[in-house]
């Protein structure tokens, strides 16, 4: 099993090791686990009572996901629990049982087999009787990954039952999905029945009646955002923080989008129609939803008041359907590969590709989307194309060869001098500390053989043993030393391996792709004056190994550092 080769021994008579332990706890309402014993408050009190009597054991943190389903990992306490792993704040965890790190055997296991050993982190299972550092094969046993499976197939069945009787209720004209269509909320007397809410009702008619006058989306979307209209976001975003309702006060953070507007005008809910059940997983436990055939999605008619006549609702659908048919013939499909990674640097939204072909004319700009069909709040943030690309392609390639230098001063720290890998290094001075221990108890041996034979006196006898056995001991506390430096350099090889790999593959780079987009840039912001801020992926990464060689740096002059501290733009 990965990373457990040198831990096959009981550690019990270790007690002098202090420890940073972070206390997880997880609830799935989902999962049906609103029993008492499911509590986030009963986990903490298991977990501080088989702590008590552990004083070399100190809770570090709480890190806690309350309402949160096991079958996937995106969940903010285990991640900010990670992030504290990464950054070395926690060295073990406890948790009530295994299901509360997750119900899917796979991604569990990985973590527990994978990812904790490389950071060397104790996992303390109460219930299951694990504990990865005092007997190693408890984690290792079988019973570890049974019980991870049969958590994974608890929480499948369940999650069949919960999708069987959700369906029966859409069937039944109940309304199931977890937000309401905006003009709507939940009746106070049966939450699976909507009733019109009177502050949005208006608002919605408004949308509808400029629709109808032939107005697009993005003429809709404008008047709404210039007018101070607040979208439901934006709203319960200030109400939560208890800030300013008068729309025009503070910048809004969430604005009214064209997608917003389109999805609402597709709406049956306006009519009094309830259409759900459009999605499913694509596979259980899985993030990815696919979008149903139309003939699978689930459809009641009249379960609630109407806001909008169905002829005025129908003549609208004919009028977006006309208007597409325009937008086909007229606006050549414009694909790029910025898609998802250029952002305005101002209001956050996303860059759009405009290309205009009329004529003789070859035009390709990126302009704000909230400029264009938002609010014009916004500049435009206008970037040529062809300037765009020159510019996050040298910016790519200047990274790349920084990153690769600082791999070489990396490797200059790490095999100074040539005179080996650190693992010839450390085996090396292992065997000498082992050959010196060995010579000792040679030694040692003569002179109890001098003492024996009266050739040595007792009190000259045990004051030699006892130096000899000073510097045995002083020796097997230079092995450990050499053992953690070495096992701590091969972690730190480890660690900057995976990414520094993705730069290193790009070293000829001399055209951009989506790929190299996504492997390498987080997100690219484009500035009022058309200037590029580029954030580059693994930025903690780099600093952190950057402070890193500049440490050896200080015991190794001959490590070269220059020129690698602004690698990232």
């Amino acid at each position: 099993m990965a990373g457990r080769g040198n831990k096959k021994q009981s550690r019990i008579n270790d007690e002098n090791r202090k420890w940073s332990f972070g206390v997880y706890g997880r609830r799935s309402f989902d999962d049906g686990e609103n029993s008492e014993s499911y509590t986030i408050k009963n986990q903490k009190a298991l977990i501080e009572s088989y702590l008590e009597n552990k004083p070399n054991i100190v809770i570090e943190d709480y890190y806690v996901d309350d309402g949160y389903t096991g079958t996937n990992f995106e969940r903010p306490g285990f991640k900010r629990m990670l992030q504290d792993v990464v950054n070395g704040k926690i060295n073990g965890i406890i948790v009530k049982d295994l299901s509360r790190l997750g119900r899917n055997h796979r991604e569990v296991g990985k973590y527990i087999e994978e990812i904790f050993p490389i950071y060397d982190i104790r996992i303390i299972s109460v219930n299951d009787n694990v504990d990865s550092y005092l007997d190693p094969e408890s984690i290792s046993s079988l019973i570890v990954p049974v019980k991870n499976l049969m958590n994974e197939n608890y929480s499948r069945d369940l999650s069949k039952k919960v999708a069987s009787a959700y369906e029966t209720m859409a069937k039944n004209g109940q309304f199931v999905a977890g937000t309401t269509p905006y003009g709507y909320m939940l009746d106070p007397d049966d939450k699976h029945h909507l009733v019109i809410d009177p502050n949005e009702v208006d608002i919605v008619k408004k949308i509808f009646e400029m629709a109808l006058s032939g107005n697009g989306r993005p003429t809709i979307c404008q008047y709404l955002n210039d007018n101070g209209i607040l979208c439901r976001k934006e709203l319960q975003r200030r109400k939560k923080r208890k800030l300013t309702l008068d729309p025009f006060e503070i910048r809004s953070q969430y604005l009214w989008s064209t997608s917003t507007i389109g999805r609402m005008l597709h709406n049956e809910s306006y009519i009094g129609n309830l259409v759900q059940l459009k999605t499913t997983r694509a596979t259980f436990g899985s993030k990815k939803f696919i979008t149903k055939e139309k003939e699978e999605y689930v459809r009641s008619e009249n379960t609630h008041e109407a806001i909008i006549s169905k002829e005025d609702f129908y003549k609208i659908q004919k009028i977006i359907k006309q208007n597409d048919k325009k937008k086909v013939h007229n606006s050549p499909v414009s694909y790029s590969i910025f898609n998802g990674k250029l952002k305005c640097a101002d209001c956050g939204r996303a860059m759009t590709k405009q290309e205009d072909t009329r004529g003789k004319r070859q035009l390709s700009n990126y302009f704000c989307m909230s400029y264009l069909q938002v609010s014009k709040s916004c500049s435009s943030h206008k970037i040529k194309t062809s300037v765009l690309e020159e510019s996050v392609l040298e910016a790519i390639q200047v990274q790349v060869k920084l990153v690769i230098e600082l791999e070489k001063s990396l490797s200059k720290l790490y095999f100074k001098n040539n005179q080996g890998s650190i693992e010839n290094e450390y085996k090396n001075n292992v065997k000498i500390a082992e050959l010196k221990i060995s010579n000792l108890k040679e030694q040692k041996r003569k002179y109890y053989e001098e003492w024996k034979f009266n050739k040595l006196e007792k009190s000259e006898f045990m004051k030699l043993s006892e130096e000899i056995e000073s510097k045995i001991k002083k020796l097997g506390e230079d092995i450990e030393i050499y053992t953690s430096t070495y096992r701590e350099n091969v972690k730190k090889i480890r660690k900057n391996d995976y990414w520094i790999g993705h730069y290193k593959r790009n070293r000829k780079i001399k055209s951009l792709s989506k790929e190299v987009l996504n492997e390498l840039i987080d997100v690219i912001y484009v500035r009022k004056d058309g200037t590029l801020d580029i954030k580059f992926k693994y930025q903690d990464e780099y600093e952190s190994l950057v402070n890193y060689l500049k440490e050896g740096a200080k015991e190794n002059e001959k490590v070269d550092i220059r020129n690698i501290s602004q690698a990232f733009i």
